[in-house]
């Protein structure tokens, strides 16, 4: 995205099954690198490329489709990636319904990114695949306060932390798999650095980026039955060593990372 923008949202704690058989929209930003006229070349490879995602979609289980369409200025880079740990036909839903939804709610721009529940949108005239975006981000906070200091750390995949009378925190972090492993920890660490600007005295909260997305709650969220290795894009730069958990999984706060709710 061409510009930085960050905004706070407050949503409510949603309860009961995540298998819903219509998506969730969250948020979306039309980008700012410029407009694209109605019968334009740059229109026809936007409705190609996305045409492409949803049959790409539907022929796959992975949870993480790109296509690309067009050259030079007129070339359009689409991505989507739906959360590890939904099922295969809640993404293809969600897919669909994001692509529906992002072409009436930014109907002329050249780049746009939208958020649902159950997966993520990105196009762009500018290249996405293995680049690093961290700008736009949305923050959202639970409406509901926290009474007890809470720590979070320890790397865990899809599963809670305790402390002795403290509360359990569930956290889930997913990076789009075209990233290296490096690339997913500088973007994780943003997004950490991000938690106090979010959801300051909140029991749970969201750091969405375009290349990565945090969450965690006092309730579970997501389902224990998982999907974490969606497979990269080809072709694909090998990434290089590191620490960080391969990019697609998710996981807990990682390192000792202190910060209180109150």
């Amino acid at each position: 995205m061409a510009s930085s923008v960050s905004v706070l949202i407050i949503f409510s704690l949603l309860i009961g099954s995540i298998s819903v058989s219509q998506s969730t929209f969250v948020t979306n930003v039309c980008g700012t690198n410029g407009n694209y006229t109605r019968n334009s070349i740059y229109n026809r490879n936007l409705d190609s490329a996305l045409a492409n995602l949803s049959s790409i979609a539907e022929a796959s289980d992975s949870g993480f489709y790109n296509a690309s369409v067009g050259r030079d200025s007129d070339r359009v880079n689409v991505l989507v990636l739906c959360r590890g740990d939904v099922q295969p036909d809640i993404c293809r839903s969600c897919v669909n319904d994001s692509i529906k939804g992002l072409r009436k709610l930014c109907p002329n721009q050249k780049e746009a990114v939208e958020w649902y529940d159950e997966c993520m949108l990105r196009y762009s005239n500018d290249s996405i695949l293995n680049n690093l975006v961290t700008d736009p981000t949305m923050l959202l906070s639970n409406v509901n306060n926290a009474s007890d200091m809470v720590y979070c750390g320890k790397k865990v995949c899809y599963r809670e932390y305790k402390r002795p009378n403290f509360l359990t925190i569930y956290g889930l972090m997913q990076c789009t798999p075209d990233l290296s492993s490096t690339q997913c920890g500088d973007c994780f660490d943003e997004a950490i650095r991000d938690i106090p600007s979010c959801c300051s005295g909140k029991v749970g909260g969201q750091i969405m980026k375009p290349s990565c997305r945090l969450r965690f709650e006092v309730e579970r969220f997501y389902n224990e039955t998982i999907r974490v290795d969606a497979p990269p894009p080809r072709p694909q730069v090998p990434p290089p060593p590191s620490s960080v958990p391969p990019p697609g999984k998710a996981f807990l706060l990682r390192n000792e990372f202190p910060w209180h709710i109150n």
